[in-house]
């Protein structure tokens, strides 16, 4: 079928049905190219920081979310091995409005954003491959599904996640910092004996364990570690090694996670990250994974699609569809990218590197954080707050060096 809408959005994901949304509702011509018929468990993306609520409440998206069935965490329970009692961060405090962090399954968000941008207007195809985009003044795409396809618009949004063929097609290469730690990811249910308005964290071992409820007894769980625990839950017995590495001595409730039931897939990534200070060319703009990660170690995935939404939203609709129009949007995203990258490298060198004194980091950054040391405190609560609210003085390299010679 040949279409024409204002806008064509390749990649039906978090950012991508955001902003189809978001535009759909403000009167734009949207249609949504995306590949899968069935969104599936990534093992990813599925906790939302305050300033990323900030930001979906602003597209209209957060109620969509809410409505869907999200859980609302209003605070985070920090455990850390060789301290006698854990520490509460009051998520629910830190903008003021937020309630605290928005968890949901990754596939059920994707599903309730899309249909939500249906609903207002937007034009969705699914199944959806071979892409090919022509950009510049004009923008064509042609695509296939379960027939041939070709779609003209004034702009392209590439918003088909890590590997993206718009960015591939467009000529933009990413920078690449590689990974300081890996991270597995398990859902498990039978924790309703767990109390679900408290996320967890816990520092142990050689192991950063973190702990998201989604409501009703379900919660995503994580471990980080060192590259050397790369291959640690591989294998089909890799759910189970999971569960037994949630047990550690600092965590009172250890004993009912390790017996909780897993609900999906037991996936490991690289911690990694990805960027371009140049998310644009003309006749297309990159928002989400396709214009680069944060190491997922801090959780920023969804925060970062909600402010690339935000900005892109408005930007189109000020009649942004050519290169210099997103030169704003490229410029502040370079810098909460850089950012945020500092924060990942920060929590990973503190508890998840490989090193001879993991110990005395951890107690090294809890003092700090205990006393709000006014040079790491803001840096580390960054992640929660958003990066802009971190000093420009405080995003240097160097803190890495003070955590690891702790």
């Amino acid at each position: 079928m040949d279409e024409v809408s204002d806008v064509v959005i390749v990649g039906g994901g978090i950012a991508g049905s955001a902003l189809a949304y978001a535009l759909a509702s403000a009167g734009r011509t949207v249609t949504v190219l995306e590949s899968s018929v069935e969104y599936e468990d990534r093992v990813r993306g599925e906790t939302m920081m305050p300033w990323g609520v900030k930001e979906a409440r602003d597209l209209g998206v957060e109620q969509i979310l809410l409505d869907a069935g999200a859980h609302v965490a209003p605070a985070w329970m920090q455990y850390v091995e060789g301290l006698d009692e854990p520490a509460m961060l009051p998520m629910s405090m830190m903008i003021e409005g937020i309630p605290g962090t928005l968890n949901m399954r990754h596939p059920d968000a994707c599903q309730a954003l899309i249909d939500a941008a249906a609903a207002a207007g937007a034009t969705v195809v699914r199944g959806v491959h071979d892409v090919e985009m022509s950009a510049g003044h004009d923008v064509s795409i042609t695509y296939s599904s379960d027939r041939p396809g070709e779609v003209h618009g004034r702009l392209v949004v590439g918003a088909d996640g890590r590997s993206s063929t718009v960015r591939r097609q467009a000529g933009i290469a990413l920078q690449r910092d590689p990974p300081i730690n890996y991270i597995t990811g398990l859902l498990v249910d039978g924790l309703a004996d767990i109390p679900d308005e408290q996320d967890v964290t816990v520092g142990a071992g050689d192991q950063l364990l973190l702990m998201f409820h989604q409501g009703g007894g379900r919660a995503r769980l994580y471990v980080c570690m060192g590259r050397s625990g790369q291959r640690r839950f591989a294998g089909p017995d890799g759910a189970a090694q999971f569960l037994a590495a949630w047990t550690p001595g600092c965590y009172p409730l250890s004993g009912l996670v390790a017996a909780g039931i897993p609900a999906g897939p037991c996936a490991t990534y690289p911690g990694d990250d990805t960027w371009t200070d140049t998310p644009f060319a003309d006749g297309v703009v990159l928002v989400g994974d396709a214009a680069g990660h944060n190491d997922p170690i801090v959780g920023q995935g969804l925060s970062i699609a909600m402010r690339d939404a935000r900005i892109v939203r408005d930007l189109i609709l000020d009649g942004a569809s050519q290169s210099a129009d997103f030169a704003p949007y490229g410029r502040e995203r370079s810098e909460r990218m850089r950012t945020l990258r500092l924060i990942a490298d920060a929590v990973s060198v503190t508890y998840a590197e490989d090193a001879d004194n993991r110990m005395a980091r951890r107690m090294f950054v809890a003092e700090k954080l205990a006393s709000m040391d006014a040079e790491v405190f803001p840096l580390l609560v960054g992640f929660v707050t958003g990066p802009e609210t971190v000093p420009a003085e405080l995003v240097n390299p160097q803190i890495l060096d003070l955590i690891r010679n702790a």
